[in-house]
């Protein structure tokens, strides 16, 4: 406006500021969540937000936008009304009044025009509305309706004219549909009478087919190839289709997709195959010609990466398979980004997200940029606990996969315990030299507390110390077991290849302090050195060598989605120690998409011997030990382990006829004189826990992703652990020679008794939660067990001191009570556990 002056005319321009949005609020939305609708909002690009200008034709959008999300949800008769409400002096309030009104539910689903294929097996196709149950059985197919969605109708329909397509039937296709939505529930009675009668609303969907011929493949034309001479003979195959095949459009779309492979191979990027399908006229035969787009041959002009800020770009640029001047092959570039997930350094590659392309078709050149996020190059594992059998111990582990960026593996694990100490220290350098030769060492030492009373108790799940503690120390089966020792190797890939093969020397030194005199016996003339070998008391000098083959296309160490991993070793010990031992191995690992997307499963399976050679046996600490998170879960750590007996002797006590202890006068060292008990050698068979020579085990896991890092995984685990070699558990000829001149009446023969139910099959199956911690880059585990196969026994030892070796018949039951009681062996049903770390 202006007004004229005393100089000349005054303007004056008024100013309206456009309101601002301070405040959204939505009401009434009980299908969808506030985060759903703001990602929703951003996906459709609505821009509405707070702090930005009001703008009316934003919440036009966004009113519409909502509309269609709760149609989504089944809330086909919902309603949005936006509220303006004026904030003093130039802000907004707005708020959605949701009013979402009944939700509409499928009805029946009725297929008309149908003759090849059942209602059941087209509904089958209809993803989006067909119910929830379990498919293809007779009485639960149906269990609950799903949401009823017009856009979804639309999608089902093109899902069931490609179920048609699939099998043959190419001219099929779903004319029209009708959509009859009717009222249910609201009465008084509740059906069924434990669930509410709600009010609601149906979709009975009537949907009208022209199924057509079925049609097969007459021949195969290819027009535009020019890079090869002999298109039909090279890219039939690819079809998976010869003439007279049913013409399936699953294996035409597969067949164009390996054309766009075998292009891409060859630098044909821009590569462009036009299908077009003709049937001939009159019959049921159909002619694919197929009209093809070369493109340009590109080759690499420069490759960048983006994104390492720790890892240095020659450990990315050494696990490509294409370099800069080469032809772009797509096959090299896809096992170049599985290559570089198996390092485990990064976030999951996706190889159409992880690079960016750009193109020059000038010169007929590609640059790539290779995006990656790097993830903890640090894995740290805690455990601990508590027990007033077991005692207490407390674990940890320490990893860097990318040692100072350069692809370097330090580790560092240590356990410490009443029963068990261990330490570890290892070090891997993948490319030796600058080569694809990975090498590495790892040194160690281990200190094992085997306590008779203490591990049988563990086995059996009751407090056995004070009955073990009553037969006297002296006759139990306890010693400590030191050793250190150090292992290196080196591997090296095989050419155009997923494998490598390898060598590992490895030396180590046991020696065993016994805690009694049974264990003394047992160590000293159990058959592990041979009768004229050295004492195990003195030490146990383990030299081996161990070829190996590993084959692996996991796609990540930590977080696998599909791939599959084999290694097999075989370890020769002998020159260099005084131990002559044979193990083999044999470790897969398979894992697969699923149902869904996300979904996983893997399964493993591992198998190991181990057996002496030259007449002796191999030590107890390379026998096999099973039980816990590692393989079978819902047991006890190492408390699947078979139990034998090996004949030795005691000293029983002898009593009165009236069952009171008979004493003797003796003269003590300084004069006194005392009594003492009086006692008698007897023949016994001593229990002991020698391990397993033979050990199998099996899992198998689903994993399901629920949300964010939280993963549900469904497992079940079955292992077993035998004797199959028994002649490694055989005294020596000396000792059994000495035993059987003491007793002659016992009539040893060297061999151990085996307990055959303690090598039953164990199975454990249940769930777990895993949680992915970013700080100790593994998973956290807590895991519910139920374990369908146990063993649940007495362990009887077996008798062979009879009443000939005694005076009186008090002395030779007090024996019998003392030395050949049974045993509850009970293996428990149920875990409950955590722990860090994967099982496989």
């Amino acid at each position: 406006e202006r007004e004229w002056g005393k100089y000349g005319w005054i303007v004056r321009f008024r100013v309206v500021e456009r309101r601002v949005v301070r405040t959204i609020k939505y009401e009434g939305n009980k299908s969808i969540q506030i985060s759903e609708i703001l990602d929703r909002f951003k996906e459709r690009r609505v821009g509405l937000a707070v702090e930005t200008q009001y703008d009316p034709n934003k919440i036009q959008q966004a009113t519409v936008v909502l509309k269609e999300f709760l149609a989504e949800r089944g809330r086909q008769f919902a309603t949005v009304e936006p509220v303006i409400r004026q904030v003093p002096p130039s802000s907004l309030e707005i708020t959605f009044r949701i009013n979402e009104g009944p939700k509409v539910k499928v009805g029946k689903i009725d297929i008309d025009g149908n003759s090849v294929f059942s209602d059941r097996a087209v509904i089958r196709a209809m993803k989006n509305l067909r119910p929830i149950g379990i498919p293809y059985s007779l009485l639960f197919e149906d269990l609950f309706s799903k949401a009823f969605d017009s856009t979804k109708l639309e999608e089902d329909k093109d899902r069931v004219r490609n179920h048609y397509q699939e099998r043959g039937y190419f001219t099929a296709r779903a004319l029209d549909h009708k959509v009859d939505i009717r009222d249910v529930g609201g009465g008084k009675f509740k059906v069924p009478l434990f669930y509410p009668n709600k009010p609601g609303k149906r979709a009975d969907i009537a949907i009208r087919l022209e199924e057509g011929r079925q049609y097969r493949l007459n021949k195969i034309n290819f027009e535009g190839v020019k890079l090869f001479r002999t298109p039909e003979t090279l890219m039939r195959p690819l079809f998976g289709m010869e003439k007279g095949d049913i013409f399936s459009t699953k294996k035409l779309r597969k067949g164009l997709e390996n054309m766009r492979k075998l292009y891409g191979e060859f630098g044909y990027i821009d590569f462009v195959p036009e299908p077009y399908p003709e049937p001939v006229p009159g019959t049921n035969l159909v002619d694919l010609n197929l009209s093809v787009e070369e493109g340009k041959q590109f080759f690499v002009r420069r490759i960048d990466f983006s994104g390492n800020t720790t890892t240095r770009d020659k450990v990315i640029r050494r696990e490509l398979l294409i370099d800069e001047g080469d032809m772009f092959n797509t096959r090299l570039w896809e096992v170049s980004i599985l290559r570089l997930n198996q390092l485990g350094y990064f976030e999951v590659l996706k190889e159409e997200e992880a690079a960016e392309i750009r193109r020059d078709t000038k010169t007929n050149t590609v640059d790539i940029t290779l995006k990656v996020k790097e993830r903890g190059k640090n894995s740290v594992q805690m455990t601990g606990g508590v027990s007033g059998i077991a005692g207490s111990f407390l674990g940890f582990g320490y990893a860097t996969n990318n040692f100072l960026g350069l692809g370097e593996t330090l580790s560092i694990d240590a356990q410490v315990g009443t029963r068990l100490k261990n330490v570890t220290f290892g070090f891997t350098e993948p490319y030796l030299f600058d080569r694809p030769i990975q090498a590495g060492f790892t040194i160690y030492t281990t200190r094992f507390n085997f306590d008779q009373g203490r591990e049988l108790s563990l086995l059996t799940g009751r407090n056995l110390i004070p009955l073990f503690n009553a037969l006297g120390q002296q006759n139990l089966l306890n010693y400590i077991s030191q050793g250190y020792g150090f292992t290196t190797f080196v591997s090296y890939p095989l050419r155009r290849s997923f494998a490598r093969v390898s060598i590992t020397y490895g030396f180590d030194r046991q020696d065993i302090e016994t805690l009694s005199e049974a264990s003394k016996e047992y160590f000293d003339y159990i058959n592990f050195q041979g009768l004229d070998g050295p004492n195990s008391l003195t030490g146990i000098r383990t030299s081996r060598i161990v070829p190996a083959y590993h084959y692996n296309t996991v796609n990540h160490p930590i977080t696998p989605s599909s791939g599959r991993q084999i290694f097999v070793s075989t370890s020769f010990a002998g020159i260099g120690g005084n131990v002559q031992m044979i193990s083999p191995t044999i470790d897969f690992k398979m894992f697969r998409p699923a149902l869904r997307q996300g979904h996983v499963w893997g399964v493993h399976f591992l198998g190991r011997v181990v057996t002496g050679y030259g007449g002796v046996a191999a030590p107890p600490f390379h026998r096999f030990y099973m039980g816990g998170e590692n393989d079978v879960r819902g047991f006890e750590i190492w408390s699947i382990i078979p139990v034998a007996w090996v004949p030795s002797f005691t000293r029983a006590r002898i009593l009165n006829d009236d069952g009171s202890a008979r004493t003797q006068k003796i003269i003590t060292s300084d004069g006194r004189v005392a009594f003492a008990p009086v006692t008698q050698e007897v023949p016994i068979y001593q229990m002991i826990f020698p391990g397993g020579d033979a050990q199998a085990v099996g899992n198998f896991e689903y994993r399901i992703p629920i949300v964010g890092p939280l993963t549900l995984a469904l497992f079940f685990d079955a292992g077993i652990n035998k004797i199959i070699f028994p002649n490694q558990l055989k005294l020596n000829s000396g000792r059994l020679a000495e035993l059987n001149g003491r007793f002659p009446q016992a009539a040893f023969d060297g061999k151990a008794v085996l307990d055959s139910v303690t090598q039953s099959l164990r199975t454990s199956t249940g769930f777990e939660f895993q949680i992915m911690m970013p700080v100790v880059n593994a998973p956290f585990r807590l895991y519910w067990a139920y374990n369908p196969h146990v063993v649940q026994t007495w362990l009887q030892p077996p008798v062979v001191a009879d009443r000939s070796y005694f005076p009186n018949q008090a002395s030779f039951l007090d024996s019998v009570i003392r030395f050949g009681q049974a045993f509850p062996y009970y293996e428990q049903r149920r875990m409950f556990r955590f722990t860090i770390s994967r099982t496989f």
